[in-house]
């Protein structure tokens, strides 16, 4: 008599979501970027895997909807370095600075990836660092790595 292993599927996040809905706390990114390119390319790829993405162009804008309660307080936060009006250390360090997002994973998101570029943002609470350009599956994969890690619960 044969012994046969039973099949195995694979499930994604997204199937979770569509098994268990009551039970998996809906996941949210906010990507603050001045480029709409970059804005549109981080919401494509996170929403085909059922993830809320908030999107914003400046630093100031997110921090005001964030105050306003406009939108809930994201698991994860992808911010680029070099923006207008407020650079991504400067909302960084207001990011880290407020109690209610002291769980959430910040990530910085610059074309310049040098030594003292990542020095500088783990200064200002920064978790982790995407070099720009990035692939989409890159930027998927990474965001998965911290939402599946139990770093954002």
């Amino acid at each position: 008599m044969m012994y046969a292993a039973p099949h195995t599927t694979r499930l994604e996040p997204s199937d979770l979501l569509e098994l268990f809905p009551e039970r998996v706390p809906p996941r949210s990114v906010m990507v603050i970027d001045d480029s709409p390119t970059v804005r549109a390319v981080v919401e494509a790829t996170l929403h085909r895997e059922g993830i809320q993405v908030s999107a914003y162009r400046d630093g100031l804008a997110a921090l005001g909807a964030l105050q306003r309660h406009e939108v809930d307080i994201p698991d994860v936060v992808l911010i680029d370095i070099g923006m207008p009006k407020m650079d991504g250390y400067e909302i960084a360090k207001i990011l880290r600075s407020k109690d209610d997002m002291e769980r959430s994973v910040l990530l910085m998101l610059s074309a310049h990836d040098g030594v003292l570029d990542k020095l500088r943002a783990k200064m200002v609470g920064a978790n982790g660092f995407i070099a720009k350009p990035f692939r989409a599956p890159f930027l998927l994969e990474t965001v998965l790595m911290y939402l599946n890690a139990g770093a954002v619960m």
